[in-house]
């Protein structure tokens, strides 16, 4: 009897425990039903679209920008092909082989590499150098069955042609700042563009930047790319004329050219008197603009602004300079044309030069004693065109 009753419990426990399960199975089947019935029904279409959004990807390509030529049609800026070196982690079977054998022939911190590679996903391409030179760009070709996963892509890349010849005047590019994107109301501009920062560079930006180009690329649900949908090519700027001659530059370039330790500081301007056109137009010391090309590298922004010379000043617009040298070549010419003194005259200064009550002194003192018009415009001597201005005065 007992026994029964034991047995009766037990299955009334079993049928409570059976009722609480199908309670629980039918309200998680009913939160499921519900959960389905807002993903495909109230947000149905946002994922559809969303979905859309992230099968398709855009890829920015970059302009072309403009040449710059002198006013014979000599290209003194243009665009040349830049060779850069990329790792897909994802191909590389054997990472740590590859970059071994690669830095055989190349110089690269691999350190850094790896570093930037685990900051992003497998499958996309991580820089490794950055223009690299022919007989690099053979070496990678030659050896592109032991190095899977490192490839070589072609952008442009500005290009100097002459180096530092009127680097002052062409300017040079840069990556954009943000303070600079805030700036420019033109949304085409994004972060890592590069974009003119001094000389004409700059100043006919929209005119040299050219249009970026669009690709449409289909991608996974991983992000890797399947196949190209669209492709429209990037525009190139347009040309820049300049009133700078060539060889005009060049001359001006080499009489201005000093040492190492003692470079020339100083600016020369060669100038179309009647147009007022720039025929020459040099800055000592200067600087090599193809260093900023391809972004400039933290030794050699160092070395730059650290220079005790200051290489990036531009001494033609920003340099001051008393102005009384320029007006004694106007007097010695205006004093030749009237007669009133001849090259071969000589003068003597004794250091000093009395108007009135007045006492002038020269630059040197105990004066430069007996100065032909040549030496009194090398030296130059003051004296002498005080003189030779009162002379011209008391014609008048």
């Amino acid at each position: 009897m007992s026994i029964f009753r034991y047995g009766t419990e037990v299955s009334d426990e079993v049928k409570g425990k059976i009722k609480f399960f199908v309670i629980l199975v039918a309200l998680s089947f009913a939160v499921l039903w519900i959960r389905v019935w807002y993903l495909q029904i109230l947000k149905g279409q946002d994922f559809r679209n969303l979905s859309e959004s992230n099968r398709i990807r855009q890829i920015s390509l970059p302009p072309f920008r403009g040449t710059i030529k002198d006013r014979n049609g000599e290209t003194l800026v243009t665009i040349r092909p830049s060779f850069d070196l990329y790792v897909t982690p994802e191909d590389a079977k054997d990472l740590d082989k590859s970059l071994t054998l690669l830095s055989e022939k190349l110089e690269f911190d691999s350190v850094g590499l790896k570093k930037r590679m685990r900051q992003q996903a497998s499958f996309k391409p991580v820089l490794i150098l950055a223009d690299i030179d022919r007989k690099q760009v053979a070496f990678v070709e030659e050896s592109n069955r032991l190095l899977p996963g490192i490839h070589i892509k072609v952008e442009p890349l500005r290009s100097y042609v002459y180096g530092d010849l009127a680097a002052h005047a062409l300017g040079y590019l840069g990556e954009i700042s943000k303070s600079q994107l805030e700036k420019i109301s033109d949304p085409s501009y994004t972060l890592g563009d590069m974009i003119g920062k001094d000389g004409l560079e700059s100043v006919f930006e929209s005119t040299l930047r050219g249009k970026k180009g669009k690709q449409e690329v289909e991608v996974d649900v991983s992000g890797r790319a399947i196949k190209t949908l669209k492709k429209l090519p990037a525009g190139s700027g347009n040309n820049l004329i300049l009133t700078l001659d060539l060889r005009l530059q060049k001359k001006l370039e080499a009489l201005m050219t000093g040492t190492e330790e003692k470079p020339i500081l100083g600016s020369a301007i060669l100038m179309k008197v009647n147009t007022g056109e720039i025929l020459a137009l040099v800055n000592k010391p200067s600087f090599d603009p193809n260093l900023f090309a391809a972004g400039i590298s933290a030794n050699d922004w160092k070395k730059l602004i650290s220079d005790p010379w200051h290489p990036l000043q531009n001494r033609s617009i920003k340099g001051q300079y008393p102005p009384g040298s320029t007006y004694k070549i106007v007097t010695a010419f205006a004093g030749l044309e009237e007669g009133v003194m001849k090259p071969e005259d000589t003068v003597y200064c004794p250091g000093y030069f009395r108007l009135g009550r007045g006492r002038y002194r020269c630059w040197k003192r105990g004066g430069h004693g007996h100065v032909n018009l040549h030496d009194a415009l090398v030296n130059p001597v003051t004296f002498i065109f005080i003189r030779l201005g009162i002379n011209l005065e008391s014609m008048c």
